[in-house]
């Protein structure tokens, strides 16, 4: 879909996707995929790895809640979708200025 949108925006001025920028915006889409599945899972409590973590505590002798241990990866997901977020702020930025580039005669 990103890759639509930035065809689309680029039809617009009678101009194609060069391969650079194609797959620069393919490498960001399945960061954002990445960052937001490996982060995000951990908040859900009934997801596998919480249930991992969960067990071989218990069996180390430590009692832990699901929910306890979720609540705590909270910061580190906010924190993620931060810093990705503004990469990706950045990232539109340069492909801007790319554009307007190469309109200059």
């Amino acid at each position: 879909m990103a890759e639509g949108a930035v065809e689309a925006r680029l039809a617009d001025q009678g101009r194609e996707l060069d391969d650079e920028t194609r797959h620069a915006v393919r490498a960001q889409a399945a960061a954002t995929d990445n960052i937001g599945l490996f982060f995000g899972e951990d908040i859900f409590i009934a997801i596998g790895s919480i249930l991992l973590m969960v067990g071989l505590l218990a069996a180390s002798g430590i009692t832990l809640d699901p929910l306890h241990l979720s609540l705590w990866a909270i910061p580190t997901a906010i924190a993620a979708f931060l810093i990705h977020g503004t990469r990706l702020l950045l990232f539109d930025r340069r492909l801007k200025a790319a554009r307007a580039g190469s309109r200059a005669p």
